[in-house]
């Protein structure tokens, strides 16, 4: 599909963008508490582990993105059932789009 850019488009675009950060954050949550043993507890101890252990995963080579996890992460907003965006709209995601893996990153 071939859009002209204008400031309608645009306005759509952004305005669209909280929602899928959202929709994301809210998809993962589940997924990343799992993966990497965080606490879902709001207690004061389960605050501090959780904070130590994001600091652990983001030193040096214990990088909490791996390969997997991406993947995982993709399929799980975009490809889980047929009325996702990746299911519905094949060619907007093959190639994958670089702007959409750098959503995912952060």
């Amino acid at each position: 599909v071939n859009l002209a850019h204008t400031p309608d488009l645009s306005k759509l675009i952004t305005s669209h963008g909280s929602q899928v950060r959202g929709e994301l954050k809210t998809k993962l949550h589940p997924l990343i508490e799992v993966m990497f043993s965080f606490h879902s507890s709001q207690s004061k101890s389960a605050i501090k582990k959780n904070r130590s252990l994001a600091e652990v995963l983001k030193e040096g080579t214990n990088f909490a993105f791996k390969a997997p996890l991406i993947q995982k992460i993709i399929n799980t907003m975009w490809f889980a059932n047929k009325h996702d965006e990746g299911i519905m709209f094949p060619e907007h995601f093959k190639p994958f789009p670089y702007p959409t893996l750098a959503l995912v990153l952060t």
